[in-house]
Parts: structure tokens; sequence; C-alpha cells
């Protein structure tokens, strides 16, 4: 099969390579229809990731058809459209027997060397990760569906209720699907802040949001405390890779506040002034990934139009400009936010 192979750092090769091959009775062969590109893929194109290691066949955010099942697989079928749950468990261990499938510590996660990824023309799952996509929903729908996974998580985890307030710190992919999200459960205000206006504009238009703050231009701490009239605001979601912004979180939140660690803040330590935290009695959530009950609700959002999973796409490539996408993904040139390639 074709694959788009990352085979050093900011180098994409597409390369002929061997296609998988079952090797139990509760596995899946699925053809790829389409894949997303997350900003880990981005890390691992610039070499920053901390498991994502050349040389690998990237991509977790997919879609597409079933193709061949084992013998044990009765929850899915040859012709079904389907997504991935980018989760490979050992089923086994304490986290996994809780439902904490993303603390798994012997898990396999989808995109790496040990279990390649959607960059390639099909790849291989096991029954438990997979999920049959609604009639009405399009393959790219479906490709969005793990990124809308992950903002569920995060704001279930930070028990984000209507009426509440959030800032979301970069409104890219992930920071966009949380303020969706954000708005699917009734929060008031919901603010975006970002350095690029093409990415506030679509958090605003199409996710949600219901203000922006340009940064630098605007001063973030300022901007936030006016909006809210000093008050601060409940949830605080850092979904840029910018250490900066956790003092800052730390600044607008109120008391009892949640600040959720979302970006990959994985370059450089975090500073922060610990009597701010204590005196408001705030929270720093770390979140990872997500878990099975956030497909599904994942899922009926995207079913049921409450979250436009495509008001964050901007661009869609033949897979063999793989090494382009990555590039406008990394760069947000062109106006680019969620970057996705097909194999139609």
């Amino acid at each position: 099969m074709k694959a788009a192979v990352l085979t050093s750092v900011r180098h994409i090769a597409i390369q002929e390579v061997a296609s998988p091959t079952p090797e139990a009775d509760d596995q899946v062969l699925i053809r790829v229809r389409t894949v997303g590109i997350c900003g880990s893929e981005v890390h691992a194109y610039h070499g920053t990731h901390p498991f994502r290691k050349p040389p690998a066949i990237l991509g977790h955010e997919m879609a597409g058809d079933v193709v061949a099942v084992g013998s044990a697989v009765t929850r899915v079928a040859v012709g079904d459209r389907v997504t991935v749950d980018p989760h490979w468990p050992c089923g086994r261990c304490n986290y996994c027997r809780a439902g904490h499938i993303n603390l798994c510590p012997a898990k396999r996660v989808l995109g790496t060397r040990e279990w390649p990824g959607a960059f390639g023309e099909y790849i291989l799952a096991p029954e438990e990760a997979i999920f049959r996509l609604p009639d009405h929903l399009s393959y790219v729908q479906g490709s969005l569906i793990e990124p809308l996974t992950i903002a569920v998580h995060v704001l279930r985890r930070a028990g984000l209720q209507a009426g509440e307030s959030i800032a979301v710190l970069g409104s890219g992919s992930i920071g966009g699907m949380l303020i969706g999200v954000g708005h699917a459960l009734g929060a008031r205000p919901i603010i975006a802040a970002d350095i690029r206006q093409h990415c506030l504009d679509a958090a605003r238009e199409r996710m949600g949001a219901t203000h922006d703050i340009l940064l630098p231009q605007q001063d973030l701490v300022a901007e936030v405390l006016r909006i809210t009239e000093g008050a601060g605001v409940d949830v605080v979601c850092i979904a840029a890779d910018d250490p900066w912004l956790v003092s800052q979180a730390v600044q607008i939140a109120k008391g009892h506040g949640r600040i959720a660690l979302v970006a990959l803040l994985c370059t450089e330590p975090l500073q922060l002034m610990g009597y701010e935290l204590i005196r408001k009695e705030a929270q720093v959530l770390g979140n990872t990934m997500s878990v099975t009950k956030d497909v599904h609700t994942a899922l009926e959002l995207a079913a049921t139009g409450q979250v436009d999973v495509e008001g964050i796409l901007t661009h869609v490539l033949p897979h063999y400009d793989a090494q382009r996408a990555l590039e406008l993904a990394a760069s947000k040139a062109d106006g680019a936010i969620k970057v996705m390639l097909t194999y139609d």
C-alpha cells in the first residue's frame, strides 16, 4: 500500500509499504478515506513530540470503510463506515478495568511506530476501538470526531456547566472544538483568544464563541476581566503550546476556577504563582486523549448538529500532498486551521 511516512524531522515521503495483516480474531482491517492532521502530528513533524518519532506512519483522526473482520468480531461488518478511537489498551491493568484506557501504561497509540497510522491506505484496529458512523455523517465529519472527543473529555473533567463562563486560549483545531462543546453545554460567555485572526473568526462565526481576543495586540487578562466584569471565568482551557499562557490562565480564573491543560506544553517548564492558585482554590487539570464514553458523546453531538465539526476545517488535500499538508498545519498559512488528507 502507499503511505506518507515521516522519515525524519520535517520530511514526509510517499513510500510503498506492507499492508497491515490481522493477527487476531478480534481485529479489523479498515480502508482509510480521510485523515485529519492534529497538533500531535505537527509536534512529530518538528521532532518535539514525546513518543511520536520517525520513522513512523502518522495519522489518528480517521474515517474509512471496514474491508475485513476477524472471526470474533460482532459489532462491525465489511462495508461499514467507521471511525477509530486511537487507543489500543491492554484491557487488563487497573486503569483499563476502571475505564481509564487513556492511562493504560501498555497501550499503543494510532500513528506511531507501534501502531502505524492513517497516513497509509489501510490500518488495523481492535474491534473495541471502532465506532460506526451515523449514515448522514460524511467521512470528513467522521475524521473530525476524534478531536471533538478530546474536547468532550476535557470539559467533562473540568465539570463545565450551563451558565458558567469559559476562556479558550488557542482557538485552532482543538480550541475550536472546545468552544463548540462549551456552546453545546450552554456556557456563557465563551471567550476565544488566539494570535491569528482567522482562527478567531472561525471560533465566533462557526463554533459559538461570544467574544474574541487577538493576542498580543490586546491584553488577555484585562480583556477577560472586562468581559466578565472583574469576576474572571469558571474554566480556562489552554489549547496552544505556549507556557506563558499558564500564568495568564491563573490570573483570569475566578475562585474555584478550573484550568485545563490541553496542548502539548512539552518544550519549556511552566511558571506560575502558586499563591494565586491557593488564594482562589483553583484546580489545574492535566488531560490526555479521551475514553470510550467521550467517543459516544462526541458522535451524538456531531450527529445532532449540536457542534459544527466542519467549522474548523479549512483544507482537504490528496494524501500524496502530505508534506505540504503538514507544512500548512504547522504554519497556519493560507488561513489553515484543520488540514485533512483524503484517499478518494
